[in-house]
């Protein structure tokens, strides 16, 4: 259904969401413009890129086929095959997707998804398994034992979205063998003021959490009961302030003297 959707509404679909002038410009920022007519122009390249996004399964032919369905205004396909794809997203380069990304991400949640007046973001990462190329190998690595698919190199992807519309707002792509706490280090967190960012106890971090707070950023974040060195006084709602390990040094830098620390008990089997 999909399939036939995106056939019959051609290059609009994608168009909307990025709009020519504004594929244009990136492309000159990053310096990919054609100094020549080409065929496969970069604008175009661009599209066709998004749209093996939506159609992952799809190969490089049958994609083109459903990006150009629909527009006459396209010139005649004679000559392209799948090797002059493959030169033309060379040409074009990955870091003009990157900047793409980072022009149109944007919240997509309403005014009533806010909580007490704050845009709730998540950061958080995850493995994803990539082709099995001596590039991606050298670039990214792999497990080495059965957790990775069949043998694949697997890029690490930290992100951060928001909760409510699951928009993700920026990602950075780092090795396997990285931890998330280093890959999210390049991460733009989209955070500030009028935003609270959680995040699990894999990405703790002092560097990270006075640079959030720096901008503003509210934090709601997990950790290791063994971090939470001294209580200092217990709050009405049951959470309570304390002296954090790592913070002992620094007690006195970017008002992180004390933190609410909020403990959550799951008794299994109880309904």
């Amino acid at each position: 259904m999909l399939i036939a959707r995106l056939e019959r509404l051609g290059l609009g679909v994608l168009t909307r969401s990025c709009p020519p002038e504004l594929v244009d410009r990136v492309v000159g920022e990053a310096g990919r413009s054609e100094k020549r007519r080409r065929l496969l122009s970069a604008r175009f390249t661009v599209y066709f890129v998004l749209a093996m996004c939506l159609f992952p399964q799809a190969d490089y032919l049958e994609v083109l086929r459903l990006v150009k369905a629909g527009d006459p205004g396209l010139r005649p396909w004679t000559g392209v095959n799948k090797s002059s794809l493959t030169r033309a997203r060379q040409r074009l380069g990955w870091t003009v997707m990157r900047e793409l990304f980072r022009a149109v991400a944007r919240p997509l949640g309403r005014e009533d998804d806010l909580f007490h007046g704050l845009r709730v973001l998540a950061l958080d990462g995850t493995l994803l398994a990539v082709p099995d190329s001596a590039a991606n190998n050298d670039a990214f690595g792999k497990s080495g034992s059965a957790r990775s698919p069949m043998g694949y190199p697997q890029a690490r992807v930290v992100a951060v979205a928001e909760c409510s519309s699951h928009a993700v707002l920026d990602a950075v792509v780092g090795g396997f063998k990285e931890s998330e706490r280093i890959v999210s280090d390049a991460l733009d967190a989209r955070g500030g003021t009028g935003t609270l960012l959680l995040a699990d106890r894999g990405l703790w971090g002092l560097a990270r959490c006075h640079r959030l707070r720096d901008q503003g950023t509210h934090l709601l974040w997990r950790i290791e009961r063994r971090k939470a060195r001294r209580v200092i006084a217990v709050l009405p709602d049951g959470s309570y302030l304390a002296w954090l390990r790592r913070f002992q040094a620094r007690a006195l830098v970017g008002g992180f003297r004390h933190h609410a620390v909020i403990e959550k008990r799951v008794n299994v089997g109880e309904k």
